[in-house]
């Protein structure tokens, strides 16, 4: 595996999880009712709980899309 192959992996590697992430941040903003409705009765949580996991989860998905997808890339289009 070369250089080339490598940046063209992560390259779309990023791209769908860019989408997968914006997907993600979408749906939680528009559909806030239909998923505390849904989480509230499978977990029995509240509405202030269910809007803390949501805030994490988008949050350590946008931490872990750098560190994992984008910066590798990054270094692999500077070295190219």
């Amino acid at each position: 595996m070369n250089v080339v192959m490598l940046k063209e992996f992560f390259g779309w590697m990023t791209v769908i999880n860019l989408g997968l992430f914006i997907f993600s941040a979408v749906m939680c903003m528009f559909a806030r009712g239909m998923i505390q409705r849904t989480h509230g009765k499978l977990f029995c949580l509240s509405d202030e709980a269910i809007n803390a996991f949501v805030y994490g989860y988008i949050g350590i998905y946008k931490i872990l899309f750098i560190v994992f997808n984008l910066v590798p890339w990054l270094a692999l289009v500077i070295m190219s």
